[in-house]
């Protein structure tokens, strides 16, 4: 490992420590809602648009989360019955990961693991799903990009939604501008178009769906309010399909692949 490597894992692991420590405090704020599994939860975000659909059935699938951080859908995943297994580098996130899967009642259906995402410590073609929201933006492509192909069975299914750092306002919104349950800047990334084609490649199928553009707006609001602007999404939807070079300046991109 480089040192440079080395001392990002090590700047990483001791953020993300903090901020989830603080939700061992009151573990019943880590029950998921009556009813939610993964399907409702893809379902029902403006984000994760064609998820659900794309990966169909998940019981008694193998399925691997990367970057699980606090363990929500890996939860929701086990919810939908999937044999989960999930990795963080943050030894606390994996800590509240598991007592979200404990406080839910699916503690023998999530595995967790400490481990870095450029090198997956599991054999090749061990997982019929592999899933990740917001963390390949936090690793080094060059490194790691091969790893989610190594580790799917053939025919398996890939997804995740990312970043995109193509938008120059909201690249200096995410740098400066104080919102609502913002996490502090780290090493991350947000994704360039170069950046997604080098995750992709490999794959006998390869799509991707830029999604919010107006829509972002919602992201001014806390998380506790729930807020959604549907008339935004929509009108999303038509200038994304009838205007594509307006497709870079959305706020995230959704990846489907299978192999």
């Amino acid at each position: 490992m480089s040192s440079n490597l080395s001392e990002m894992y090590e700047r990483e692991r001791n953020k993300w420590d903090r901020l989830t420590a603080p939700l061992l405090e009151n573990p019943a704020q880590l029950k998921l809602e009556s009813g939610e599994d993964f399907h409702t939860v893809a379902q029902n975000s403006t984000v994760m648009i064609g998820v659900s659909e794309f990966l169909g059935d998940l019981y008694g699938k193998r399925a691997l989360e990367l970057g699980c951080g606090t363990g929500k859908m890996s939860a929701l995943l086990a919810r939908a019955g999937a044999q989960v297994t999930s990795f963080d580098l943050s030894a606390m996130s994996v800590h509240v990961a598991r007592t979200r899967a404990e406080v839910n009642g699916l503690a023998d259906a999530v595995r967790l693991v400490v481990a870095a995402g450029e090198r997956l410590p599991f054999a090749n073609n061990s997982f019929d799903v592999v899933f990740g929201r917001a963390i390949l933006h936090h690793l080094d492509v060059n490194l790691g990009a091969g790893e989610p192909l190594r580790v799917l069975k053939p025919g398996g299914k890939a997804v995740f939604v990312e970043p995109l750092g193509m938008n120059p306002v909201l690249s200096f919104v995410r740098d400066h501008i104080p919102y609502p349950n913002k996490n502090p800047v780290g090493d991350d990334q947000p994704l360039h178009y170069k950046q997604v084609e080098q995750w992709g490649r490999g794959y006998s199928y390869f799509s991707y769906q830029e999604v919010q553009l107006l829509g972002m707006l919602e992201r001014a609001f806390p998380y506790r309010f729930k807020v959604r602007l549907w008339p935004l999404h929509r009108l999303d939807q038509i200038l994304l399909e009838r205007f594509p070079a307006l497709r870079r300046y959305s706020r995230y991109i959704v990846m489907k692949m299978q192999k």
